[in-house]
């Protein structure tokens, strides 16, 4: 696990907040090695149940080796005032073209090791902090994820019941970032119980230690996700 917080002479300040995440995800089978992953994430603050951000996410993803896939896609997100008691109504939009190549391997008939290597490239709507200003902001960011994770039933089980844990590591690039490389670390663990063959729940933990925009300045925040998945077969 990285458990990456940057560390600096300066002192750090640390806001700490508490969110929750509703996500709906669906796969599509298209072929045995070709599908079509759509997401769609509110993420919340608990504190007068504001949102903090909506992102819509869709990409192909092609298995071309054994164990390894490659994916394509994009992504849409509004964000919003990073202050749950905020009175600002400002939404800031951002489209991300997403590349990612992933790695899977099956350590026994239960245990499965994920590395994932993604690629985000930002178009983040410039503003003040108060109106949408003309133009676009752009860097790129990488984001490398590993995931543990373990089924307690037998993989003859149509019906999943899982554990997983994971940790993503996301680095800046650019001028515009020079000094303040890191982004983010997050750090998952959670529960997959399946309801039927295509349809499962989990319900996890996420800490997240984040960059804000001002150096030394850091967001840690606690996060309940619950996710819904859906598979569907073309």
């Amino acid at each position: 696990m990285f458990l990456l917080k940057p560390q600096a002479s300066a002192q750090k300040t640390v806001l700490k907040q508490n969110l929750y995440w509703l996500r709906y995800y669906n796969q599509l089978s298209i072929s045995k090695k070709l599908t079509w992953h759509n997401e769609i994430d509110d993420r919340r603050f608990f504190e007068n149940n504001r949102r903090q951000q909506l992102i819509f996410h869709s990409r192909l993803q092609c298995k071309f080796i054994k164990n390894f896939d490659a994916a394509f896609g994009f992504t849409y997100s509004s964000q919003s005032p990073q202050d749950p008691h905020s009175t600002s109504t400002l939404t800031i939009p951002e489209f991300r073209p997403v590349q990612e190549i992933s790695y899977s391997n099956s350590l026994s008939s239960k245990f499965n090791l994920q590395q994932r290597l993604r690629i985000d490239e930002r178009f983040i709507h410039r503003n003040d902090g108060v109106n949408l200003l003309e133009g676009y902001d752009f860097n790129i960011r990488f984001r490398y994820r590993i995931q543990m994770s373990y089924r307690i039933n037998r993989i003859e089980d149509k019906v999943p019941i899982a554990v997983r844990i994971s940790d993503e590591l996301m680095i800046n690039s650019g001028n515009k970032y020079a000094d303040r490389r890191f982004d983010q670390n997050r750090i998952y663990t959670g529960v997959e119980l399946g309801f039927a063959k295509n349809l499962s729940a989990e319900l996890g933990y996420l800490h997240l230690f984040q960059q804000r925009s001002k150096i030394n300045h850091f967001f840690e925040r606690d996060i309940i996700r619950i996710t819904i998945y859906h598979k569907i077969q073309i």
